[in-house]
Order: C-alpha cells, then structure tokens, then sequence
C-alpha cells in the first residue's frame, strides 16, 4: 500500500480490495469539503458497495441522517457551520454510527471523540484499509 504525505490525500490500495465489487451494503453519508477527498472517498466505498451520499453543512447531514436508513456518517472533524460534538450529539440522538476524519484536531480531542461514543478518528492521510476495516464492523 503506497502511503503519501500530502494532507487530504487518500493513498491507492492494491489487491483483492481493489478490484473487489460488492452488492449495496447500505446508504454512508460524507460531510467532506474538499472536493477531491469527497471525491477518492466516494469512488473507494461505491465500489466497496455502499450507497454514498454527500452533504456539504452540518443542517443537511442531520436532515438526511433523518430522511434516509443510514448506517454510517462519515464527517470531516473541522467544519465551518459546527462542531465535531455537535454533529456526534444528534447522530447518536439518531442511533447513527460516526466515523470522523481530519488533520489538525490535537490527540486529545480525536480520543475524546471517541470516548463521547464515535466510531473512530482517522487522521488524514489515512490508509483506505483503515476506513474499510471500521465499515465491516457495522
């Protein structure tokens, strides 16, 4: 698996994951808002089989996480219109896993995420296999 250095990058993952083509496995949504991110993201769990939804403000997620069977919410930790808590406090409200990704929350905010009850932190650039591995569990 090749690693790279750049911040929002998403590295290539090789092997059987990566030409592997699953049935829908359900509706993700993605709070991410640099583009190409989205994009990597989107590309990488479609072909893992998920139904991936992209909202771009923290209204719109919380609205969709309501209107649809959503398994998981996958967000971006720095947003402009709220707070990682905030967005950790309704979904669990919604009995809605949260999986969170960023590069510049310090350590202990990324554990106290996780002790408030999210999924996980991953700190970008993060292996693809990280995210993937966090999905099979649900």
């Amino acid at each position: 698996m090749a690693e790279s250095g750049r911040a929002g990058s998403i590295p290539q993952i090789s092997g059987d994951r990566a030409i592997k083509k699953q049935h829908n496995k359900g509706i993700l949504l993605l709070n991410e808002p640099d583009a190409s991110v989205r994009e990597a993201l989107t590309f990488l769990l479609e072909g893992e089989g998920w139904d991936v939804r992209t909202v771009d403000n923290c209204e719109e997620l919380i609205e969709s996480v309501r209107a649809h069977d959503v398994v998981a919410v996958i967000s971006e930790s720095s947003l402009p219109d709220c707070t990682p808590e905030d967005v950790l406090e309704r979904c669990k409200q919604l009995e809605t896993p949260v999986v969170f990704t960023g590069h510049d929350l310090p350590l202990q905010g990324a554990v106290d995420l996780i002790r408030q009850g999210a999924m996980d932190f991953l700190d970008k650039p993060f292996p693809q296999s990280r995210l993937l591995d966090l999905l099979e569990r649900l």
